[in-house]
């Protein structure tokens, strides 16, 4: 991410930054055993991580929320091709 100027986003992009590692060591594990009984619990944690992640951004200023959303795109296209969104409506 480019150097953020509001403390705030600051703190708010270190933690997309953790999260976004966290999602990425599920996915690592998804694509390791897909049919595993803990792949349906970890789809619902990486389904919150993002949730949270995009809750994040949305607070953030307008600029900040650019560069933060370049430093997430690779990991959620990825995320999102190969394992798409979780129906809300099915909670």
């Amino acid at each position: 991410m480019k150097e953020v100027k509001n403390p705030s986003d600051v703190l708010k992009s270190r933690l997309i930054l953790n999260k976004i590692v966290r999602v990425e060591e599920h996915l690592e594990a998804m694509q390791r055993d897909p049919h595993s009984l803990e792949y349906a619990p970890w789809k619902v944690e990486v389904d919150h991580v993002w949730k949270q992640v995009f809750e994040l951004i949305n607070s953030m200023d307008d600029d900040t929320q650019v560069s933060a959303l370049e430093s997430i795109k690779e990991t959620w296209v990825f995320y999102i091709t190969h394992y798409g969104i979780r129906d809300q409506g099915n909670n």
